[in-house]
């Protein structure tokens, strides 16, 4: 059985309705064992975009790392995720954060993400479900990462998403 994390957000009204529909589809496959309460921060590009719902998925599964990339592009696929420029406004984006703390650099796949480490809008959601998560490359707990940050405060815990 593979362990791995999964990132989602959304900026397109209904933000949190999204987010639950994404999970439902994703339950489909996958055995959700742990959902992050709903936080909000800005767009990366601290632009006008209306501000981000991100929750952190913790998920087992049998599909290896490809299959579940492809899955995750389905699920974007069939909820219509139509984003007009580069980190730009979407009803929803999903990232693999980790698979089973293995390391993957190729073309259409790198893990674990990389700039997870840098997005408080990942580490806080990450550090509710698993507190004693440990990067596998750089060895610093999700702690350490989330305290090496310098933007603390440009986020917020909404609370519990309701999806089931």
């Amino acid at each position: 059985m593979n362990t791995f994390f999964l990132g989602l957000g959304s900026n397109i009204y209904p933000k949190a309705g999204n987010l639950s529909y994404a999970l439902t589809q994703l339950s489909s496959l996958l055995n959700i064992i742990s959902v992050s309460g709903v936080y909000k921060s800005r767009s990366l590009l601290l632009d006008c975009q209306p501000d981000y719902f991100n929750i952190v998925v913790k998920v087992l599964t049998f599909i290896d790392p490809y299959q579940l990339l492809s899955f995750c592009k389905t699920v974007e696929k069939t909820m219509h995720r139509d984003t007009p420029y580069k980190w730009g406004p979407r009803n929803i984006d999903i990232d693999i954060i980790d698979f089973n703390k293995s390391i993957i650099e190729s073309k259409t796949l790198f893990l674990p993400h990389k700039e997870f480490p840098n997005r408080n809008f990942v580490l806080l959601p990450l550090m509710e479900i698993d507190p004693n998560y440990v990067h596998p490359v750089s060895h610093i707990s999700v702690e350490k990462m989330y305290d090496l940050l310098d933007n603390h405060g440009k986020i917020q815990h909404l609370g519990e998403l309701k999806w089931r």
